[in-house]
Order: structure tokens, then C-alpha cells, then sequence
């Protein structure tokens, strides 16, 4: 009896060993901020049509709402591309260490937060670090800059979340820097891309662009149902405006002073309110504001507000 007694304990002690050594085995869940500061971000959003804005970063994912910082507490992947969806949000990058997933990840997607996620397309294949997509068309369009066997160099569009694609020939496009592409919420078929000669837009799924405007140094754009926000700096400071469809008029919102000279590399809008928006700058300040007149500082150098 002894003997079954000791080969049982050997068997449980190992068992729990196992589930100790992958930080993948817990529940997933937003927690005690724990890995502080950041020191990359990748991509910024309202994921699953909430209030609250999620950062990924190169060790996982961390969210802010009204109760402050959050940290998810596995699936610390080392997210490249991110683009936040009302349904979830598809993303790019490297697995975290204790993951089994493959190296690079390709296009994924999560529904829940980022506890789990479905493979769409070049698992194991391609890192997208230029990934746009339709919040709530999900129409999603990648920039391939590692051609493969599946996939040739260039951007390319899918309709169907990655089970074809469609490569687009960018005609009229001629800037030598592109900051990020951003698509329309909900017109698939509508994306615009940020360079230092300004907006592109297409209206035709990315073969066709024209000037939207002339700004130089845009550092990044975001898309909203009229219009959007964008961008930019020169030698004096750096600038915030928003814009609309149907107007060459543009809007400037006012800054804290303190970063006119940090470049803005990303912007979040929310889905729910498009008046509040979250920045991120090139320091890893990060700010919020809900009436795009008063910011709320939520990070200072990566470093987390407690």
C-alpha cells in the first residue's frame, strides 16, 4: 500500500511541477501590474467594443480604465503588429517564451481579450509589422516586407479574415516612408496611409491612391465613421489634428506642453466616444483625453501611473 502511496504523491508532485512551469497553464486574466516600466509598444486600442484601451507590448498585453493599469497575466507574446476590432483584435509578432505557439505567429486573432487565439493565415510563415484593419468590417489589409512562397512582397487585403488575399498595387502612392496604414470602420474597401508627404487615401481596396492632404512628417493616422485623426511634427513642434470626408478644412487639438517636441506614434480612438482619444509618444508618454481639450497622463516614459 505504501508503494501505491509514494508512486501517487511522485505522480501528483510532477503534475503540479508541470503546471507551474507554463505560464500558460493559469487562468488568463488583467491583473496586478507586475512588469514595470515598458520599454516597446506595438499597437494601441479599444478592443471588443469596450471603454477600456489595451496596449501590446514585446511581453504581453496591459489595459487602463477608470480603476487604473492592468497586466494580462499569460499569452506574453511579443506583439509586432496589433489592430484592435469590436469584435477582439488580429495581430502579429514572436510567441512569449513559455508559449507553444510558432515562431513568427502570422495573422491571429482573438475574440477574448487575448486569452486565446485563432490562427488566420502564415502561421509559422510571416511577422506583419504594418497590419490595418476594419473595426467593424474586419476587412484586413497587411504589408508583406519578408516575401515567401504564400505570400509576395507589398500590400495586400482579405475580406474573409485571411482565408483568401488580394494583392493591391498601391498606383499613385510615391512616398519613400510609410508611418501606418489605417482602414476605415466600416467601408472595406477605404484605407489611408500616413507618409512624410502627408495622407494617401484609396477608395478601391489599395490600387489606386490619391493625396488626401500635404502635411509633412505624418507620424501616424487613425480612421473614424467621417473622418479621423492624424499626426505630425516639424522642426518647432509637433501637431494633433482631426479631419473629415467632406471638408479640406482641418481641426488642431491642443497638446500638453510638455510633449511638443515628442513625436505621437500612436493614436487610439474610442469606438464608443470618438472625442476620446489615447496617445502614445515616442518617449512612451502616454496620455488620454475625453473631450479633446484636458489630458489625463496615464504613463511617463513607460512607466505605468500606479
Amino acid at each position: 500500500m505504501k508503494k501505491y502511496t509514494m508512486m501517487f504523491s511522485l505522480l501528483m508532485l510532477v503534475l503540479i511541477l508541470t503546471a507551474c512551469s507554463s505560464g500558460e497553464n493559469i487562468e488568463f486574466q488583467y491583473g496586478e501590474v507586475k512588469n514595470n516600466p515598458i520599454d516597446h509598444i506595438h499597437g494601441v486600442g479599444y478592443i471588443n467594443g469596450e471603454d477600456s484601451v489595451v496596449i501590446a507590448t514585446h511581453a504581453g498585453l496591459y489595459s487602463y480604465d477608470e480603476s487604473g493599469w492592468k497586466e494580462a497575466n499569460s499569452q506574453k507574446h511579443d506583439y509586432m503588429g496589433f489592430q484592435a476590432v469590436n469584435d477582439g483584435f488580429f495581430a502579429s509578432g514572436h510567441p512569449g517564451q513559455s508559449s507553444d505557439l510558432e515562431n513568427p505567429l502570422g495573422l491571429i486573432k482573438s475574440t477574448d481579450k487575448g486569452a486565446s487565439f485563432e490562427k488566420l493565415a502564415f502561421y509559422g510563415e510571416i511577422d506583419f509589422h504594418y497590419l490595418a484593419a476594419g473595426y467593424n468590417s474586419n476587412a484586413i489589409y497587411v504589408f508583406n516586407e519578408m516575401p515567401t512562397e504564400n505570400l509576395e512582397g507589398g500590400l495586400h487585403y482579405s475580406t474573409d479574415e485571411g482565408k483568401t488575399w488580394t494583392s493591391s498595387a498601391l498606383n499613385g502612392f510615391n512616398s519613400t516612408y510609410i508611418s501606418n496604414f489605417a482602414a476605415h470602420p466600416t467601408r472595406e474597401e477605404l484605407l489611408v496611409i500616413g507618409s512624410k508627404d502627408g495622407i494617401f487615401m484609396t477608395e478601391d481596396f489599395g490600387q489606386n491612391f490619391k493625396k488626401f492632404n500635404s502635411a509633412s512628417m505624418v507620424s501616424y493616422v487613425t480612421l473614424t465613421e467621417s473622418g479621423g485623426y492624424y499626426t505630425n511634427f516639424d522642426d518647432s513642434n509637433v501637431y494633433l489634428k482631426s479631419f473629415t470626408f467632406d471638408s479640406s478644412e482641418e481641426k488642431e487639438i491642443p497638446l500638453p506642453e510638455e510633449i511638443m517636441k515628442d513625436p505621437i506614434v500612436y493614436i487610439a480612438t474610442n469606438p464608443n466616444n470618438s472625442a476620446e482619444i489615447t496617445i502614445v509618444t515616442n518617449t512612451l508618454n502616454i496620455y488620454l483625453t475625453k473631450d479633446l481639450v484636458n489630458w489625463e497622463k496615464l504613463a511617463s516614459n513607460g512607466e505605468l501611473r500606479k
